[in-house]
């Protein structure tokens, strides 16, 4: 049985609905990780095994427990009993059955994790402030020649900030797409100046593309910077912090 923290949580874990964006996160720092492997799949102790440092197996069973946790309060099956599908490279997926689809995305960064619920393809992902980036090779390889001016127009000691506005908004929609960096980001062009409200301008080019999307930046934790994309528009989201207790068992 799980925590009666969690437990607590589960009234507020919803089905997902048009037009409403669920996001949980959570801190990793979990001393008795250990104890999830057991929500696990195979195949994702198998992935946890690969790192070469503890402190990324951690952070790794910790996040995927937190979205099997979430995921068996959405569809009522226990959460090592859920069948995701796990095909490299492509969208992670429910196998089961259900009434309605239930899209997912998670993302993690240091010691973060965020996962979103929609009920239409979506991603998330996140980032920490702490996180060094070269600014000018960072423009060399992600950024559009207009996204390149307009990083150029920004002051100096905030373009690191720019820089993660930019990117997670770009990485959530890559994902939401199911294409990760299969295409080049440079396709992508986003709307990231400080003031500016954040947004899709351009997918593949085309601003009609980009209308069909809904991207926006998140603030889960001090000193992290996180977006979500989904398609459609009108969208309102709907942000949840989960109890740092969440993954004893009992």
């Amino acid at each position: 049985m799980i925590s009666n923290d969690f437990a607590q949580t589960k009234n507020f874990v919803r089905e997902p609905c048009d037009r409403r964006i669920d996001l949980w996160h959570s801190s990793l720092e979990v001393v008795e990780w250990r104890s999830l492997l057991v929500l696990l799949s195979n195949e994702e102790r198998y992935r946890a095994d690969k790192f070469a440092h503890e402190r990324d197996t951690r952070r790794f069973v910790a996040s995927h427990a937190l979205l099997r946790l979430l995921l068996s309060q959405l569809i009522a099956i226990p959460a090592s009993q859920l069948r995701l599908s796990v095909e490299r490279d492509s969208k992670p997926a429910l196998l089961e059955e259900l009434r309605q689809p239930i899209h997912f995305s998670l993302a993690r960064s240091e010691e973060r994790v965020l996962i979103g619920f929609a009920s239409r393809p979506l991603g998330v992902d996140i980032e920490s402030f702490a996180s060094s980036v070269d600014v000018e090779d960072f423009a060399t390889v992600a950024l559009a020649d207009e996204e390149r001016e307009a990083l150029k127009a920004i002051n100096p000691v905030d373009r690191h900030e720019a820089v993660l506005r930019c990117w997670t908004q770009k990485e959530a929609y890559l994902k939401a797409i199911g294409v990760g960096l299969s295409i080049s980001p440079k396709t992508i062009e986003v709307s990231f100046a400080p003031g500016a409200p954040p947004g899709l301008k351009k997918a593949s080019g085309s601003s009609n593309s980009a209308s069909n999307w809904f991207v926006d930046v998140v603030v889960p934790d001090p000193g992290y910077i996180g977006a979500v994309a989904a398609h459609g528009v009108g969208w309102r989201v709907e942000m949840t912090r989960f109890a740092r207790s969440f993954c004893r068992l009992s």
